[in-house]
């Protein structure tokens, strides 16, 4: 599995607060069949530099550990009205340098302001992937704000735990109805660190086994996520549209 929005970072956000919760977070990741992972840290303003340089000292101690886990670099980026121009001046950046960043949300607004980001992204090329939609109130009450985005060219990310009713029975149901209905392109742990929030895998892949279906597993957790990271392009889908 590929595992492409992870905290794992070390003392950069809400995440893991040190090396050694970093190394175990890796550890329990490589434990229930993950490969590979991007390292997506919260991300306004300039932050380029200093995630880069998380990044390759967290690749080196793994490497140290012989712990067989390859890391991406990328962002969870919060999305605001100059995150197209921080993206330019390479103060933000993409999932592995790819055309797909993977753009967050306040839980609470109408979609308006987030419709008009996500626009100004798709017109330049890239394909924003939408971080846990299902877990914004607003999509939980007017779920056609989706199709739009869709339409637009964005993609959709779901959190390991909203499938396992971690968040609540809404991001639940949310959460499986888009699965369901074709709009996810990637499943993913949103690990914050090796206790709560975790990045073990292997429960998901089997509720997605079982639930949907093993070709279904395999598209969320490993071949969309490889595509995303090798910045190729997702073979188109037709959902069943809200």
């Amino acid at each position: 599995m590929i595992d492409l929005h992870s905290h794992i970072l070390p003392e950069l956000d809400d995440g893991s607060r040190s090396l050694q919760e970093s190394l175990a977070m890796a550890r329990m990741a490589v434990d229930s069949g993950v490969t590979a992972m991007a390292v997506t840290p919260h991300c306004t303003g300039d932050r380029a530099t200093e995630v880069y340089q998380s990044w390759k000292l967290l690749r080196l101690a793994l490497k140290e550990c012989a712990i067989p886990l390859k890391l991406f670099p990328g962002m969870e980026i919060y999305g605001t009205e100059d995150t197209l121009q921080l993206l330019k001046d390479g103060k933000l950046f993409t999932l592995n340098g790819s055309r797909y960043p993977l753009i967050e949300f306040s839980f609470h607004s109408d979609g308006e302001l987030e419709t008009r980001i996500l626009r100004s992204l798709c017109k330049v090329g890239l394909r924003p992937i939408v971080a846990h939609p299902e877990r914004y109130s607003y999509l939980q009450y007017d779920p056609e704000i989706i199709n739009r985005w869709y339409r637009m060219g964005c993609l959709m990310q779901v959190n390991r735990g909203s499938l396992l009713g971690r968040f609540g029975s809404r991001a639940q149901e949310m959460a499986e109805t888009l699965v369901t209905r074709n709009f996810v392109v990637a499943v993913s742990s949103d690990a914050h660190s090796p206790q709560t929030r975790t990045p073990w895998m292997k429960d998901v892949k089997n509720l997605l086994s079982q639930d949907f279906s093993p070709g279904c597993a395999r598209t969320l957790l490993l071949d969309n996520p490889r595509r995303i990271l090798k910045d190729e392009p997702i073979p188109p889908v037709k959902p069943e549209w809200f």
